[in-house]
């Protein structure tokens, strides 16, 4: 059984107990069970009661949080889900677990590098691909694939959108904020 990052509490829900958690790109309600991380604790395990969309993060009804102040103590905590449990995100839609560490090669078979990370914009989201050649940012635009059999994502950017600059050409990388 694979566990995957679903997300993170960032906040309580109401007065009842919900918690509020960002970045589980609606995989939460297809949980039974997650696992709640954080540095320095036991891991713990809770079942998930319910579970929806709430603006532009999830809410949650955990086992065991029956008001704001326990979902107050939960902030900050990483909320993990069995990959299992999660299934198929749809047609053209893709887990973030699915496409962390994917190849990303463009069309001409050219390697680009490994996707690491992912910004959600609010708009289109942004792909963070480490390679030979840097780091890139590759937006999850129609021109961009996800080739499920060949486990890779194809990109078949516009001419000049993945030219490295000079700065890029230097070795200079972006540093997390």
């Amino acid at each position: 059984m694979a566990w995957v990052r679903l997300g993170t509490v960032v906040r309580a829900v109401g007065l009842d107990g919900k918690v509020g958690v960002a970045g589980t790109e609606g995989a939460l309600p297809r949980m039974s069970t997650v696992a709640l991380r954080r540095a320095g604790q036991a891991e713990t395990e809770r079942k998930v009661l319910s579970a929806g969309p709430q603006g532009r993060i999830w809410w949650a009804r955990l086992e065991g949080v029956e008001d704001r102040t326990g979902a107050e103590a939960l902030r900050g905590c990483e909320v993990w889900g069995r990959r299992e449990e999660m299934g198929d995100a749809g047609e053209g839609r893709h887990f973030w677990a699915d496409l962390e560490g994917m190849p990303v090669v463009e069309a001409s078979g050219v390697e680009l590098g490994r996707v690491v990370e992912l910004y959600v914009t609010g708009g289109v989201d942004v792909l963070v691909v480490r390679g030979p050649g840097g780091e890139r940012l590759v937006p999850l635009a129609p021109w961009v694939t996800v080739d499920r059999e060949q486990g890779r994502v194809v990109v078949d950017a516009p001419p000049g959108l993945l030219e490295l600059d000079e700065e890029e050409e230097r070795g200079t990388q972006r540093r997390p904020t």
